[in-house]
This record gives C-alpha cells, structure tokens and sequence, in this order.
C-alpha cells in the first residue's frame, strides 16, 4: 500500500490522552470533544467541521487495534526523526470505523446527544461530515450496523459519487457517430457502442451498466459514454469494491436540461445473476 498520510497528526495530543490508554478512555475523550465540537455548537467558527473531523480520525485510529499498532510504530519513527509512514488516508479511516463495527456504540449514543442538544445528527449530518456527501459503498456498510447508523445506510443505498470518484469530459460526437461508433481512445473498452439511456423526470436519465462478477467484487472504474442533447458524454465511473448487482449510482448534473437545469444521470449496475457477487 502506497503511504498517502501526508501531514502527521498526533492523535493522543488530539483526543487528549495518554498512550497507554484504554478502550474506555478512548471512547470517553472521544465522545467529551465530539459534543463540545459538533460544527453546530459555534456555528460562526468554519475551523469546528474539521475539527469535528480530525477527533473522529484520531478515534477511529486509535479504537482500532490493529490501525493503534501501526500508528504507535510510525509516531515514534516520526519523532525519532527515522521517517515511517502510515498508510491510511483520512477517508480510509471513517469507512473502517463503520465497516468493521467500531463505531457502533458511541455514534448511536453521540446521536441521541445530538438530538437533545438540537444539533444536526442521523444520515444528512454523518454524510456531509464524514463522507461530504459522496458515499458510495459506505451505504452498503453503514446499512449492516443496528441501530440509528444502520438507518442512515439504508437511506445511502443510492450512491451518489462525485469528485475523485468521477471524471468527466464533454465532447462533440464526431462524423463516425452516424454510423453508430463511438470515438476512440476511451470508449475502446465499450467495443464501439454507446449505453442506451431511458428518458426520467425532471430531466433525468437512466442506463443499465454491465459489470463484470470479478469487476463488481474487487471494485473497478469503467469507462462509459451515452448521447444526450446530441452531444456524447464521457464518465470514468467508479465502482467501490462488493457493489451489489442491481445497485445504483446517481451523477449529478449529467442528465437532460430542463427549465435551464441539468438532470441526474442514474446507472444501474447489471452483474450477471448466476455469478452475482
């Protein structure tokens, strides 16, 4: 694995703790910060969302036996001055929290915490916080833990991915498109055809993607185009690792114009049944 932790953070000097702390310690310090910085108790301070942010890492880290080990081995490579790396981007973490059931217990206790003091909590909060509202497999994680945080996975099943996870170019269809071919380079992959979409409301479209088993298992990012307007749109599209057959993926502003307004572009991923993932 790659070391994409570019910017050391002490994550005891975060949450406030000693190294050789418990379990318990952990989740107490933890729960004390996220109530005192949830962005919504000085809603005029921007730096609280980050804040809220880097404690949720430091936990999530530290909860974590596995992540704690090597996490302790790398602090002490960095202040010895011997390098070290550690391996686990900020989004890495957050997912791990909720896929591996860490965080079960305290964010159902820090949602009802929440609630009673009026601030923001269940599936909008968590998603724009955590996930900035990009989530993807993350429904289908969150989804598993009982509870207040299975609920918000439920409402995340149709994913919506966008920045990194997405990258998109607009182009003129060229003369060839006449005949049905597609251009190449990128659309090399789609054997020379472009996806059917179906018409939806509000100016939306729909298209069945097929995916490989072996693709939707071990999460792939496929190359697509389709027609709208005239014009033939180009996605690179990301699908997370175990994407269910019959999942969705909703994309922004990549529909039909309506009222001067872009519509969403939903995809359907299509895996073979008799080898569903």
């Amino acid at each position: 694995m790659n070391p994409r932790t570019k910017e050391f953070k002490d994550y005891y000097k975060v949450l406030g703790i000693g190294e050789t702390a418990g379990d318990a310690e952990i989740r107490k310090a933890f729960r004390k910060l996220a109530l005192e910085f949830h962005p919504d108790h000085h809603p005029d301070d921007p730096g609280r969302e980050e804040k809220f942010k880097v404690i949720s890492e430091a936990y999530g880290v530290l909860i974590h036996p596995e992540k704690r080990r090597e996490y302790d081995r790398y602090r002490t490579a960095y202040f010895s001055g011997t390098g070290g790396s550690f391996n686990y981007s900020q989004q890495d973490i957050f997912e791990s929290l909720f896929r591996d059931g860490f965080a079960r217990g305290i964010f159902e206790e820090l949602n009802r915490e929440f609630r009673r003091s009026g601030f923001r909590s269940g599936n909008p909060f968590f998603h724009a916080i955590f996930f900035g509202g990009a989530v993807g497999g993350l429904g289908r994680i969150l989804s598993r833990v009982p509870g207040p945080i299975g609920k918000i996975g439920q409402g995340l099943r149709l994913a919506q991915w966008v920045g990194a996870s997405i990258l998109a170019a607009r182009a003129k269809q060229p003369p060839a498109a006449k005949t049905g071919a597609a251009a190449p380079g990128w659309l090399d992959s789609l054997k020379g055809s472009l996806l059917k979409t179906t018409p939806s409301a509000g100016g939306g479209l729909h298209l069945t993607l097929p995916v490989a088993p072996e693709e939707a298992k071990a999460g792939t990012k496929k190359k697509i185009a389709y027609k709208v307007e005239g014009v033939t749109e180009e996605l690179l599209v990301h699908i997370p690792p175990g994407f269910p057959p019959g999942g969705k993926l909703r994309i922004p502003d990549k529909g039909r114009t309506v009222n001067g307004k872009r519509g969403d572009l939903l995809l359907t991923v299509s895996i073979p049944p008799s080898d569903a993932v």
